[in-house]
């Protein structure tokens, strides 16, 4: 068995389609994907990408784009890209300025939408 040494359990919001908004440096255009959110917890978030992305992608600024599917609720989320792997799945760390307690709304519907989640 893996020990899982992560301070927050993952959820799994079932359907949640996320667009990511990728701002290279200059002169590069921004890149913007759609994916489905595979999990996340309250540090950072897994999107599967409909599109493969580049695993040579320059350190940018990315912007998650989120509309909750049972409030409404447009959501952003800024963050980095921690990895990418051959199933173009993109994990997100979220930036600092996402502190616990300001997403604590966004992960009350997320785990609200996770039926039957699981911690692993």
């Amino acid at each position: 068995m893996v020990n899982d040494n992560r301070r927050h359990p993952r959820f799994r919001p079932n359907g949640l389609i996320a667009k990511i908004i990728i701002e290279p440096p200059p002169p590069a255009d921004e890149i913007i994907l759609e994916g489905v959110v595979v999990d996340m917890s309250y540090t950072g978030i897994k999107i599967k990408l409909k599109t493969p992305i580049s695993d040579d992608l320059p350190v940018s600024e990315i912007l998650i784009k989120l509309i909750m599917p049972e409030s409404g609720v447009p959501v952003s989320i800024h963050g980095i890209i921690k990895h990418l792997n051959a199933e173009s799945e993109c994990g997100l760390q979220y930036s600092e300025n996402h502190l616990e307690h300001k997403v604590d709304d966004l992960m009350f519907e997320c785990i609200k939408l996770a039926a039957g989640h699981t911690q692993d």
